[in-house]
């Protein structure tokens, strides 16, 4: 799977206005995300959008190979009952 750039996923989203208004902030926030890139945090909030939009292009279990079970556990195998609660995450010292 090819890594999609910032531009590609924007435009995927409906352009800067479309993902702007989808996240509640301002259109210039996003078009400055074309030259800086999409922070890690806002791309974590439109990947699942992304994944729907782009079928075969994008995943968040190959994105976040590591931790997509944290922010998305429908993804596991078993669905919540599978991943770790983040109370243990923190408890085993691998949370923040």
């Amino acid at each position: 799977m090819n890594e999609m750039t910032d531009a590609e996923i924007i435009h995927v989203l409906g352009g800067v206005t479309a993902v702007a208004k989808l996240i509640k902030i301002s259109p210039p926030s996003v078009h400055g995300w074309l030259e800086g890139g999409i922070p890690e945090l806002r791309l974590k909030e439109l990947a699942a959008q992304i994944e729907l939009r782009a079928p075969g292009r994008f995943s968040r279990r190959a994105r976040w190979p590591d931790s997509y079970h944290i922010y998305w556990p429908e993804l596991t195998e078993s669905g919540a009952k599978c991943a770790p609660a983040a109370t243990e995450t923190v408890a085993s010292g691998q949370g923040a």
